[in-house]
């Protein structure tokens, strides 16, 4: 951020902007690139933006070099997000190293509801708002020609997104079953290489089902609700993905709701995806959704393991945020069944 300069701003925003200043947002909540509230001041007036820096820290850079994660991004705000109907913020410029993996973007400052937090959980009527959300963007995008043929959206099965997640549940489940020792909630006693055994078999067998985009990260720190908590904006598409829609309901529920919440309204809230989806005029079994929903709980495991591996797991927050989302997930493996030891 101390790069940049109001020379740089002025280009990239098309203003004349003769001061600025700038505070780091958001690492309250577990964000895991530096993000900056930016306030500028120019001939026609005062006004903020964000700007979204990759996180520094070697494991993170690393984790979006394997993945792809940071170009695709940038990828879909550019070729994809623009003619969806979905709710983001403005996109006003962004800059990316192939070699490095760091990248900056430039978006439109959204007010949103900052007592929302994951570890506490959404509402029920948030994550309807979700959902109605997400079903608008999986109906647009179903089966879509166009996105099967872009080679930088990967399917579930793809080699680059099957290494990048086994290789962050291979790594990560040592420090996240400290954290679940610390927490004092117990888990299946497997090694780190089964478990991303599974979560590699798992993504080989969703990856043949009927896809669409979808999100990945679905969970309430990349959600912004509005103050009257009745619209919300969805940020951080690093891991958009060709998939199954359920992946992303069942990462969603699992991962932004109290697993009491979840457990209640679990039912209800895939009758509400099927009906927004028919609101849609597009039409899926029942049996369907439930069944994929519960193929995808898996993920969430994954998506656990990376937390301590790619942020500083010294960070109260970090190790909150992991056994949070690791305990979701296994009372979800529990609830249906599943097993993976």
């Amino acid at each position: 951020m101390h790069e940049i300069d109001a020379s740089f701003l002025s280009e990239h925003l098309d203003l004349d902007i003769h001061e600025f200043h700038y505070e780091r947002i958001g690492a309250d909540r577990g964000m895991l690139g530096e993000i900056y509230k930016v306030t500028i001041k120019s001939s026609t007036g005062s006004r903020e933006v964000v700007a979204k820096f990759s996180a520094p820290r070697k494991e993170a850079l690393d984790n979006a070099k394997r993945g792809g994660t940071h170009e695709r991004e940038l990828r879909c705000y550019d070729e994809l997000l623009s003619t969806t109907p979905v709710s983001i913020p403005e996109i006003f410029a962004s800059w990316f190293d192939e070699d490095s993996s760091e990248y900056l973007i430039l978006q439109e400052f959204i007010e949103f509801d900052q007592s929302v937090d994951q570890i506490d959980g959404i509402t029920i009527a948030q994550s309807k708002l979700v959902i109605e959300e997400a079903a608008s963007m999986h109906a647009h995008w179903w089966e879509h020609s166009g996105l099967a043929e872009s080679k930088w959206l990967p399917r579930l099965n793809d080699t680059r997104r099957r290494t990048n997640l086994t290789t962050v549940t291979r790594l990560g489940w040592d420090t996240l079953c400290e954290i679940l020792d610390e927490g004092g909630i117990s888990y299946p006693k497997v090694s780190g290489d089964k478990l991303a055994e599974k979560i590699d078999e798992m993504l080989c067998d969703l990856s043949g089902s009927a896809s669409t985009l979808i999100h990945s990260d679905l969970r309430a720190d990349n959600l912004l609700f509005n103050s009257l908590g009745d619209a919300v904006m969805i940020v951080d598409w690093q891991g958009c993905s060709f998939g199954p829609s359920s992946f992303d309901i069942a990462y969603h529920m699992i991962q932004s709701l109290s697993i009491e919440e979840r457990r209640q309204h679990e039912s209800a809230l895939l009758d509400h995806y099927i009906n927004s989806l028919h609101s849609l005029e597009h039409d899926i079994e029942r049996d369907e959704v439930f069944s994929l929903y519960r193929n995808s709980i898996l993920y969430s495991l994954s998506i656990a393991c990376a937390v301590p591996l790619i942020n500083d797991v010294e960070s109260p927050r970090v190790k909150e945020l992991a056994l949070s989302m690791a305990s979701r997930t296994l009372a979800a493996l529990e609830d249906h069944n599943i097993e993976i030891a």
